[in-house]
């Protein structure tokens, strides 16, 4: 579990370029509460740092407190959308895509309206869980899990699923990702991967992998 104080005055520089985000396929659209309102973010999601690397993600259960203000708080699951539900503000504040620190800061930007100084805590209570899927010609075919705070490659994917067969083409492994509107097909060699000739490649969530037949 990961616990970070930050304060409203400690907001982190905005990035020249985008830092990865959580995959948009993640996010959808909720129905918000009666009385409540979808707060306008206030922090961009910038660079994360080597130690708070990870982003918060839909489904990811967190606790949520302005210390010393025990009122407040809460343990919310992320919504679909990537927003999280704040009874105190009425208010359902995006945070997916936000490393532990940035949300933190954003959280305290809209307790601002209440407090003069919040001061916010955040807790991860339990990780959404990430997934691959790999079929085809590896020894153990089947949903391989996403460790969570870290990125799963394909290499590595494919080890856990109990490598590829004799009969498997390492040449054309393909990885089908969904895109709005029309999934993406990407095919590696990772025979390269292998050899060092390029790096090994960084999988998304919900991501499908598939090692096809080497005699076809």
């Amino acid at each position: 579990m990961h616990i970070i104080g930050a304060g409203s005055g400690a907001a982190e520089p905005a990035a020249a370029v985008a830092a990865p985000a959580v995959s948009s396929k993640a996010f959808k659209p909720v129905a918000v509460p009666a009385n409540y309102v979808v707060a306008a973010p206030t922090v961009q999601a910038g660079p994360a740092d080597g130690q708070n690397s990870y982003r918060l993600r839909p489904r990811d259960f967190i606790r949520v407190l302005v210390i010393n203000e025990p009122d407040t708080q809460i343990e919310r699951r992320i919504n679909s959308d990537g927003t999280v539900d704040i009874p105190f503000l009425k208010k359902l504040v995006p945070v997916a895509g936000l490393t532990l620190t940035q949300a933190q800061v954003e959280l305290a930007n809209q307790f601002r309206e209440y407090f003069k100084k919040p001061q916010v805590a955040i807790s991860i209570v339990s990780y959404a869980e990430r997934r691959v899927y790999v079929s085809g010609y590896v020894g153990k075919p089947g949903p391989v899990s996403i460790p969570p705070e870290e990125s799963l490659t394909l290499g590595r994917a494919l080890s856990m699923a109990g490598g590829i067969l004799p009969r498997g083409n390492r040449s054309e492994v393909t990885i089908k990702r969904q895109r709005p509107g029309l999934p993406m097909v990407i095919t590696k060699d990772v025979r390269r991967i292998d050899d060092g000739d390029e790096p090994d490649f960084v999988l998304e969530d919900e991501d499908q992998i598939y090692v096809p037949d080497s005699r076809i």
